[in-house]
């Protein structure tokens, strides 16, 4: 049988896990960058359009979003639930 955690321990998991969520967002966020330079380039070679590329900036700064929210909820869930425990 595990003991329970000690509310320190609780504490370091949950930053740790804050840690996580915090690298995952730049990782998002190099991502986007990434799909902005290319979107760039495209634009550039004449492979889009000038709308085509505004549009897929958007497209990018909305996939962007949605996945930083979802990984803010998991991260919110996953610190309540460790430090409610």
């Amino acid at each position: 049988m595990v003991p329970p955690l000690s509310i320190e321990r609780r504490n370091q998991m949950a930053t740790a896990i804050k840690k996580s969520a915090e690298a995952t967002r730049v990782t998002l966020r190099n991502a986007r960058r990434d799909g902005n330079k290319e979107a760039d380039r495209q634009q550039k070679a004449s492979e889009l359009t000038e709308d085509e590329c505004k549009k897929g900036k958007e497209d990018i700064q909305k996939l962007t979003a949605d996945y930083e929210k979802k990984v803010t909820t998991i991260v919110d869930g996953k610190s309540k639930e460790i430090l409610e425990s």
